[in-house]
């Protein structure tokens, strides 16, 4: 039993670095977009093309990116206003 939690931890612990950046390379899902289009995941932080601004907020949860003062504002290149019924409105973390 213990082996199995061992290698579990293992697992949801597991990462690589990306040192030119200093990235965390975590497994999980991103949310980004290029400059002209929407939303997509990539399955780690490092797999974000550069350039690309990731994306948060409604079904899409927090920022991954960026460390504790990066926060989820509104995206000013989409239509969806969170302050007129668009409670599921992407964001941009920024």
């Amino acid at each position: 039993m213990r082996t199995g939690l061992l290698g579990l931890a293992a697992l949801l612990l597991a990462s690589c670095s990306d040192d030119d950046e200093g990235v965390d390379c975590a497994q999980v899902v991103v949310f980004a977009r290029s400059a002209t289009g929407g939303c997509q995941s990539f399955p780690t932080p490092c797999d974000v093309p550069q350039g690309y601004v990731e994306c948060c907020g409604g079904f899409l949860g927090g920022c991954v990116m960026g460390g504790e003062d990066v926060t989820c504002v509104d995206d000013p290149t989409d239509s969806c206003d969170p302050d007129a019924g668009g409670a599921d409105c992407p964001g941009i973390c920024q």
